[in-house]
């Protein structure tokens, strides 16, 4: 892992292509309190060497133990985390060698932690679960959420992936009125080839 600033922010490569851990920049605000400055995205981009052109925003709210994530999107993301620490993990699933690596960290407040953000280009998937109570992320997306990403997820529990800090106790969200198909790792590379 590297460490650069090109900026008053630190950026982290991980071990999966183009994903970077990013700690935000906190300014006093004197007498009480501070703002951060999760990102300058003309400054990502110019870590990058590509350009990150933010289209969406969202937030999520989510209690312990309960798992976010697993789907293919059709977008690259910066996830912040503003509140609480949350275990994350992110599977490359673009084609090629580096097809099915897995990176595993914690984002948020907390020793544990490795920073704030997390940079997911395209066709990496990305799971993350409260840890300690609950949490609460915000998102930024190069182009809008599309709901039909979620039919597809991959199976975080599949022994294929080799996670060793998933927490034990997770259990998978699953929205409200929809049914998921969660794939082990081969059936997913599989679609993810065709």
């Amino acid at each position: 892992m590297a460490n650069t600033k090109t900026g008053p922010r630190e950026y982290k490569t991980l071990a999966i292509n183009n994903t970077v851990i990013i700690d935000p920049t906190k300014y006093p605000s004197k007498p009480d309190g501070w703002v951060m400055e999760a990102a300058d995205f003309s400054e990502l981009s110019y870590f990058l060497g590509y350009k990150f052109d933010p289209r969406s925003m969202y937030t999520i709210f989510s209690t312990k133990n309960i798992g976010r994530g697993g789907h293919m999107e059709s977008r690259s993301k910066m996830v912040t985390v503003i509140s609480g620490m949350v275990y994350y993990c992110l599977v490359d699933m673009r084609p090629g060698e580096e097809q099915g690596k897995v990176c595993e960290f914690f984002l948020g407040e907390g020793e544990k932690s490795m920073g704030k953000s997390v940079l997911v280009p395209e066709g990496v998937i990305d799971y993350f679960v409260p840890v300690g109570g609950p949490a609460m992320t915000q998102g930024i997306g190069n182009r809008p959420y599309n709901k039909f990403d979620n039919n597809i997820t991959l199976d975080m529990f599949d022994p294929e992936l080799g996670l060793k800090k998933l927490p034990k106790e997770v259990v998978h969200h699953v929205p409200e009125g929809e049914n998921l198909s969660i794939l082990s790792l081969k059936q997913f590379m599989k679609i993810s080839n065709e």
